[in-house]
């Protein structure tokens, strides 16, 4: 495993969703000493909280607020 990982907040949504693909892939093998399936765990999950927050963030940016304060989608404005 490697311990030079960059950074999730350097990372762009595509490139943490296809370091997720890839761990999932390798925790599904399985054959991994323990130790490191649970660094490869942790990391994964680390990346899936990542990219909810993106999506999340995501989503945000294409709602906006109705002068009564009502949440709509961007393109219902």
């Amino acid at each position: 495993m490697n311990n030079n990982l960059p950074a999730l907040d350097t990372l762009s949504f595509e490139q943490a969703y296809q370091e997720l693909e890839e761990t999932v892939q390798k925790l599904e093998a399985g054959n991994l000493p323990l130790e490191e399936a649970l660094t490869l765990y942790q990391r994964g999950m680390a990346l899936a909280h990542y990219c909810n927050q993106q999506l999340d963030s995501a989503e945000l940016r294409i709602k906006t607020l109705t002068p009564s304060g009502e949440l709509v989608d961007f393109d219902e404005v």
